[in-house]
């Protein structure tokens, strides 16, 4: 198929879609088939996440819409879409007349993403960690039981309705761009790597096979497995090998500063075959619930002990350089004193915003070395965070063609 490229450019500050006008982009909200800008109603009033698709790819925001309006629009553990208001009636999905551009509105999530947290935290607490898979498993089992696989269940599309250290802790799973109906999925499927189960991996290599609910649970339970240990299950130099391992290598196990008791659950959370995994999350999280009280505390003795570890550490480093520093750099009267050493205060000018382009790039098999998967920015709404060095995450991107 012949690659299409779309220019994309981000609407400024001020730019009226609809009845909404836009505030900013969103951190991070740059993706394949849209951008997601914060908004507000006019002026005024609260704000709004308002998902704007780029030109020519209105339809996979459609696509969206239609699952999502399928779904519970009251779960409290998925993004909630609004409707916008149009005179005297109102609709989910619009093409603004002015811009031509299709969108819809969802709710802002103030929190951040629970990619954010990891960067920032690396690890969770064994609670703190299933409180989590439970609130993202009930909005999971509610799309298996409306017939959708998400397809892309991955930090970045968690997020958080305040700061995830803020109590009780509200989780959304956002973004069902490229869900499918259970049944109707095919290859050619975008792949974030790191979270695709073995059976999303080998579609994407051209196999025919079913991918159903089970994949998702599989990319849960990798979330999970991250959560707790700071690190991914697979590690690997690049994509390609990284497919090879989830398809055929046995994830390692215990998961690393985890209760040993968590074996078992995880070994059948993450087995290769769909049909050996968790039913459902709820069975998962029952089986994480019953787990021994020691496991839960145990795992917070050891969240906590590591940053005091780290701490100490530090001070013993700090402790043991600072009598060697200290006698070199107090002047001797027999010496001559060491020249005096200045701090330079470098001011760095940010580089201008590029022009973002979104490509539809050609199918990638695991069988082709030559070719690199793409990587695509996250389409959710992410609030801003401190600054951090973002991880990367890999995308592996067959060719698309865009619903009608």
């Amino acid at each position: 198929m012949e690659e299409v490229t779309y220019t994309v450019k981000p609407l400024p500050r001020g730019t009226r879609i609809g009845p909404y006008t836009i505030l900013r982009q969103v951190p991070g909200g740059i993706g394949g088939m849209a951008i997601v800008y914060e908004a507000r109603m006019g002026n005024r009033g609260p704000s709004i996440a308002l998902k704007v698709a780029h030109a020519g790819l209105g339809g996979f925001l459609k696509d969206e819409t239609a699952f999502l309006r399928v779904l519970d629009l009251d779960h409290p553990n998925i993004i909630k879409i609004l409707p916008t208001p149009l005179g005297n009636t109102s609709d989910y999905i619009v093409k603004d007349p002015e811009t031509g551009c299709w969108y819809f509105a969802m709710e802002y999530m103030a929190g951040g993403s629970l990619e954010d947290w990891l960067q920032r935290h690396k690890r969770f607490t064994l609670m703190e960690a299933v409180d989590v898979v439970r609130q993202i498993g009930a909005a999971l089992d509610a799309a298996h039981g409306a017939g959708i696989v998400h397809l892309d269940v991955k930090p970045s599309n968690i997020l958080f309705h305040t700061r995830p250290e803020k109590k009780p802790r509200r989780a959304v799973l956002t973004d069902f761009g490229i869900a499918r109906p259970c049944g109707r999925i095919a290859s050619g499927q975008t792949l974030t790597v790191e979270y695709a189960s073995p059976e999303q991996v080998k579609l994407a290599s051209g196999e025919h096979l079913a991918v159903g609910p089970a994949s998702d649970l599989y990319s849960l339970a990798v979330i999970f497995y991250e959560m707790l240990s700071g690190r991914l299950p697979f590690q690997a130099q690049n994509d390609l090998a990284m497919m090879h391992q989830i398809v055929y290598d046995v994830p390692p196990l215990p998961v690393p500063l985890a209760p040993l008791a968590l074996n078992p659950i995880m070994q059948r959370a993450l087995a290769k075959e769909p049909e050996q995994r968790y039913p459902s999350a709820e069975a998962l999280v029952a089986d994480l619930e019953a787990l021994p009280r020691e496991a839960y505390e145990s795992s917070s003795i050891r969240h906590g002990i590591h940053p005091l570890l780290s701490l100490g550490l530090g001070i013993l480093v700090g402790l043991g350089l600072g009598v060697p520093v200290g006698h070199y750099l107090v002047p001797s009267p027999e010496k001559t004193p060491l020249p005096i050493i200045r701090t330079v205060i470098v001011t760095v000018t940010p580089t201008p915003t590029r022009e973002v382009v979104a490509t539809d790039t050609p199918a990638v098999t695991p069988t082709s070395a030559a070719v690199e998967p793409t990587r695509r920015p996250t389409s959710t709404p992410v609030p801003p965070t401190p600054t951090f060095t973002p991880r990367p995450r890999s995308i592996f991107t067959p060719t698309m063609t865009p619903s009608k």
